[in-house]
């Protein structure tokens, strides 16, 4: 360890053969000679672990990069470039991961609370970055003390939705679809797009994909690719008599999806049918919702509806997207 006193400042520098030189500068000769001391404790302990890196590295770049590798794995690039802009407004980015603490993280939240962005998107936005800093202090060779983003900073999770369509609202859609009087011109895939998604409980991304190549009407079923769903793994899902009666009559597009749409056309199309149609807080998602639990009320077994659902467990499926209807439970309950 050496010490040297250079422009009013105390310099301190310490050396072992086969490692990276350590050097830290500081006002008092006391703190330089404290530094050193507990660096060579912790060198001869083999504790020591080097923070220069992290000490350079801004959150941004840490982020730009787990980025980059994220655009080959997700189904969705969009989102998590979209995510990834929304975190970059923040100061937050511009800061060296050495100098993060948990408070950078908990203003973040609250700031993006503030902006009118929900539970569950915070938590994404969150998650996005504690992932790419844990990849940096394992991987990336930044190693800092503590993680700064500890499980406490993030919201809680709101109760998930367990809405479906109501009565009259499926109609309402319909309504529209077939081009009412009242509503614009009509597109001529929506209308099957709404009781396929019933009909079949597919994903969005699932359903969008959907190619005729993959479609067996001989057999009933119909194949979603792997690389199509959430869980990274193909099933087979079976068709149901109106969903065979979509796929016989539905037009063919040149290009081989069952349903041609982009997302961002889709995005807007739905937009406008609820809000011709009156119906508020439906997601397509909902529709999903829908056609499980209908597939329930029909008589499945859980694990006949797990075919259609993709769930990797049954309770998930159970716990998340079965919204019975209780007039119908109870005519069932007092049918004798």
């Amino acid at each position: 360890m050496y010490i040297r006193k250079r422009k009013g400042r105390y310099s301190v520098s310490i050396r072992r053969v086969g490692a990276k030189a350590i050097n830290k500068t500081f006002a008092k000769k006391s703190d330089a000679h404290k530094f050193g001391i507990d660096i060579e404790l912790q060198l001869q302990r083999k504790r020591y672990k080097d923070t220069s890196n992290a000490a350079k590295t801004t959150l941004k770049s840490v982020l730009e990069r787990h980025l980059t590798e994220r655009m080959g794995e997700v189904r969705e690039p969009k989102k998590e470039q979209s995510r990834f802009n929304t975190i970059c407004k923040s100061k937050v980015v511009d800061k060296y991961l050495i100098d993060l603490t948990p408070n950078d993280f908990a203003q973040f939240r609250e700031a993006r609370f503030i902006e009118g962005a929900a539970s569950a998107t915070i938590i994404r936005e969150l998650s996005f970055m504690s992932v790419a800093i844990r990849k940096a202090i394992k991987i990336y060779g930044c190693w800092i003390p503590e993680h700064p983003i500890p499980n406490a900073i993030k919201p809680k999770e709101a109760p998930p939705r367990n809405r479906r369509l109501n009565a009259g609202e499926h109609e309402l859609l319909k309504e529209y679809c077939k081009g009412a009087p009242k509503f614009k011109k009509p597109n001529p895939y929506w209308c099957d797009a709404i009781d396929f998604a019933i009909e079949s409980a597919l994903r969005l991304n699932e359903q969008l994909t959907l190619t005729w190549k993959n479609i067996s009407i001989e057999k009933k079923v119909m194949t979603i690719l792997a690389k199509h769903t959430k869980t990274k793994t193909e099933r087979v899902v079976p068709l149901t008599p109106r969903a065979l009666e979509i796929l016989r009559n539905i037009p063919r597009s040149i290009d081989g999806r069952v349903f041609p749409m982009s997302i961002n056309n889709f995005n807007r199309g739905w937009r406008a049918i609820c809000k011709n149609a009156g119906i508020k807080n439906l997601h397509w998602h909902d529709l999903r919702r829908t056609g499980i639990s209908l597939l329930f009320e029909r008589g499945l077994s859980p694990s006949e509806v797990q075919m259609f659902s993709g769930h990797k467990t049954i309770s998930l499926m159970i716990k998340t997207y079965t919204a019975h209807n209780p007039e119908k439970v109870a005519k069932k309950l007092n049918a004798n």
